[in-house]
């Protein structure tokens, strides 16, 4: 064979290993993309909500933003507050609160009591779930009263009353809120069955700019409570 020849046979070899070569390649990367893709990886490469042995819970609209969202509680917040006397004061309140525990270990309004029921039954009940009770007092809290007259406290029937009562018989923890820089009432100013009331260690929940510095140390103490 001579030289032409041999070079001709040289470059027919190169030519077929480089083929044989970039069809291994092509086959191994359409290979590789095929696993990627299959159903199979897919479960093996997505993120486990699995992290030091505990299961992460997703996130609602509830909880987004929110600094501390605890989902499930061990304790209860009882917010007790005469609409007449502190509404707005104990939406801030409740504002706050929700911030830190959110909505689910917290009970504000009687507005849900259902159709029917005993309101001092289910009242009662309410309080019993709780672990602690803030009895919101303000500036018409003692001496509020009814279309005849008579003040709301010395009614059996009164809400407020109601729920104090029934922390107190309880022996759940009461705190109470003193807004709009009123002081805790005398006892003699006291319908029997609350004058208990004016011995619990209470906290002023003062005007901005002292609102958020009180209400941070009212979520400080709430927290031993509220696991």
């Amino acid at each position: 064979m001579d030289l032409t020849g041999l070079l001709t046979f040289v470059c027919l070899i190169a030519i077929a290993v480089i083929g044989v070569i970039v069809t291994v390649v092509v086959l191994i990367r359409r290979s590789e993309k095929m696993i990627e893709t299959s159903p199979e990886a897919a479960r093996e490469t997505r993120p486990s909500n699995l992290s030091a042995g505990r299961e992460d819970k997703p996130t609602s609209p509830d909880n987004l933003g929110r600094r501390d969202f605890r989902p499930e509680s061990s304790g209860r917040i009882f917010i007790s507050y005469r609409r007449s006397d502190s509404a707005d004061i104990a939406g801030r309140i409740y504002d706050r609160l929700i911030d830190k525990f959110g909505r689910g270990p917290i009970f504000k309004d009687v507005d849900s009591i259902p159709l029917g029921v005993d309101f001092k039954e289910y009242l009662d009940k309410k309080v019993s779930e709780c672990s602690i009770l803030l009895a919101v007092i303000g500036k018409h809290w003692l001496d509020a009263s009814d279309a005849s007259g008579k003040r709301r406290l010395e009614d059996s029937s009164d809400f407020v009353r109601i729920e104090i009562e029934s922390a107190l018989r309880r022996g759940i923890p009461v705190i109470p809120l003193l807004v709009q820089g009123v002081q805790i009432p005398h006892e003699e100013h006291l319908p029997t069955s609350l004058r208990k009331l004016v011995y619990r260690n209470g906290i002023p929940i003062r005007p901005d700019p002292d609102f958020h510095r009180d209400m941070d140390r009212l979520i400080s103490a709430l927290e031993k409570y509220i696991g």
